[in-house]
C-alpha cells in the first residue's frame, strides 16, 4: 500500500486528475471533503499545506508527495525528484507597482535596499543574491499583495498563474524568477524499499507526457 501526500488548495483538482490518469483510486479522495488522510482501494492519501508536503515523505510518513516546485526549492527537503508532471504550472515572480519597472531593468544597484514581502525568504534572498543585490525581506503568510499597497514591502515575490490578482491591487511583474509545476518526489528510502510500486507509475506518467506532446 502506497502512501501519498498531496497539497490542498488550488492544485488539489490537478493532482487528483494526476493520480487517476496513472490508474490509483481517487473516488473517495475527490468526497474527502474535511478529511485530511483518506483511505481509497490501495492508497492512503495524506492532505496537507503544500508546504508541509515535502516534511510528510522527508520523514518518511509518506512514500511519495506531489508538491510544487515553488515548495520544493524553499523547503530544500532532501527529497529525491522523480518527474516533473507537467501539471499546476504557474511562475515565480517579483511583482510591484509599475513605477519600480525601470530599477529592475538598470544597475543592480537601483534595487539594493528594497523591502520585498515573501513566503518565501529562501528563494527571494537567493534570487536578489545572483543579481548582486542586498535586499530586506519580509517574511509573509497569506495576501502577500497587500503589503505595498499598506507600504508594508516595495515589491512581492509570489507564484502568478492568471495575473489577474496582481492586476486588481494595482501590481505588475517586475521581475521572473522560476517556472514552477508539480513534481512527484519521493524519499531515498522509500525510492528503495518501494521501487516496484513506484516503477509503473513512473512509466504510465512518461507514457502519458509523450501522448500531449
Amino acid at each position: 500500500m502506497l502512501s501519498i501526500a498531496l497539497p490542498t488548495g488550488r492544485v488539489l483538482s490537478e493532482a487528483q486528475d494526476l493520480l487517476a490518469s496513472l490508474g490509483l483510486p481517487t473516488a473517495k479522495l475527490r468526497k474527502a471533503g474535511r478529511s485530511l488522510v483518506v483511505q481509497d482501494g490501495n492508497c492512503h492519501y495524506l492532505l496537507a499545506k503544500p508546504m508541509d508536503v515535502p516534511l510528510y515523505a522527508h520523514y518518511g510518513i509518506a512514500d511519495l508527495a506531489l508538491v510544487g516546485s515553488d515548495v520544493l526549492a524553499e523547503s530544500a527537503s532532501s527529497l529525491i525528484e522523480l518527474a516533473d508532471t507537467g501539471r499546476g504550472r504557474c511562475r515565480l515572480v517579483v511583482a510591484g507597482p509599475q513605477a519600480l519597472d525601470s530599477r529592475f531593468w538598470g544597475h543592480e544597484s537601483a534595487i539594493m535596499g528594497l523591502r520585498v514581502a515573501t513566503k518565501y525568504p529562501r528563494i527571494a534572498d537567493s534570487h536578489f543574491a545572483s543579481r548582486g543585490a542586498q535586499v530586506r525581506i519580509i517574511s509573509l503568510n497569506g495576501s502577500i499583495e497587500l503589503a505595498p499597497l499598506l507600504d508594508l514591502s516595495d515589491c512581492i515575490l509570489d507564484i502568478v498563474q492568471t495575473g489577474t490578482t496582481l492586476e486588481a491591487n494595482g501590481l505588475v511583474v517586475l521581475d521572473e524568477v522560476a517556472p514552477v509545476s508539480l513534481r512527484l518526489v519521493a524519499s531515498r528510502r522509500s525510492a528503495q524499499l518501494r521501487w516496484q510500486e513506484i516503477a509503473p507509475l513512473l512509466e504510465k506518467l512518461d507514457a502519458i507526457r509523450e501522448e500531449t506532446l
